[in-house]
């Protein structure tokens, strides 16, 4: 696995674009993700990519990152070639799925997986 980006959740997407942007990030399109009510925006720098996820509505899955911290950094995104295999390793790791594999807006379809550790916290794994 190699890291794919580092996720930030934002309340605002307009206003945290235009921060990062000053930081040197360019992005792509918002992509709106109905099914985890959430917009998705990819940003690169330099070869390092950020995804800004923001609400669309209450009950998204980065209202509680948003209500007990604000605006922040909240998970690292892997790529993996082989997804149900390192699935599979980092649960026997006590590594702990909290969103199931399934296919992803943003990433064209592609499934994505969220694990949770306690020693290094929330992971995405997304198939290559």
């Amino acid at each position: 696995m190699r890291i794919d980006h580092i996720g930030y959740a934002v309340k605002n997407m307009e206003k945290a674009r235009r921060s990062m942007e000053v930081l040197g990030f360019a992005f792509e399109e918002p992509v709106d993700d109905f099914d985890r009510q959430i917009r998705i925006a990819f940003g690169e720098n330099d070869g390092y990519r950020v995804e800004l996820v923001a609400p669309m509505e209450d009950g998204s899955p980065v209202d509680k990152q948003l209500t007990t911290i604000g605006p922040t950094p909240y998970h690292i995104c892997y790529r993996s070639s082989e997804i149900e295999a390192d699935l599979e390793r980092l649960q026997r790791e006590r590594f702990r799925v909290l969103i199931p594999l399934a296919p992803a807006v943003a990433f064209g379809g592609r499934r994505v997986v969220f694990l949770y550790s306690l020693s290094v916290g929330l992971i995405e794994i997304v198939e290559d």
